[in-house]
């Protein structure tokens, strides 16, 4: 689980410091942070389904950010600026599902569901920012909300991956074979 976080975070700090930094703020951009992204990803959840942890919903978003990815490296951008946004809003709205299908399988009252909630709220609010946009053409708010919520989903998940909470509330074993007495408070 830690090694699975630990990815995740680097992708997202990585693509967001890349969209923060980049000079254009273009379709062409935002593709590349989301292609970071979606490596990312993709593997951490191959990670996870080495690991046996959940590995049905992992195994369905190695396909999705496999797409994902596949859809931003044959991106044009001159031909199909529209589509780079729809891209973001669908990585949006996918991801909250996940999460919150993730935050709803964990134990209740736990970091790790918390965490998951938190990473929910986080893309839903890109998935509003994004539809919020109404001019296709203002690519600076699209791809800075962008870069805003990868910077910050990536500084969240670092913190989760550092936090030993989460990963022993996450360990199957760990609940398993835990006792009601020895069970953090919440």
């Amino acid at each position: 689980m830690r090694a699975s976080l630990i990815i995740k975070a680097a992708a997202a700090f990585i693509a967001g410091i890349y969209i923060t930094f980049s000079q254009a703020h273009d379709a062409n951009v935002a593709m590349f942070g989301l292609l970071i992204i979606s490596a990312g990803w993709f593997l951490a959840s191959i990670i996870s389904v080495l690991k046996n942890s959940n590995p049905i919903l992992n195994g369905v978003l190695i396909l999705a950010t496999a797409a994902m990815a596949w859809l931003t490296v044959s991106f044009e951008a001159n031909n199909a600026t529209t589509w780079a946004w729809i891209l973001l809003e669908a990585w949006a709205l996918f991801g909250a599902i996940f999460e919150l299908i993730f935050a709803l399988r964990a134990q209740k009252k736990s970091a790790i569901r918390r965490d998951y909630l938190i990473n929910a709220g986080l893309a839903l609010g890109l998935f509003v920012s994004q539809v919020s946009i109404t001019a296709a053409a203002d690519s600076v708010s699209h791809v800075g909300f962008f870069g805003a919520y990868a910077a910050i989903l990536g500084v969240h998940l670092a913190i989760a991956s550092a936090s030993p909470n989460a990963i022993a509330s996450a360990s199957p074993n760990a609940i398993a074979s835990a006792s009601p007495n020895t069970q953090t408070k919440a």
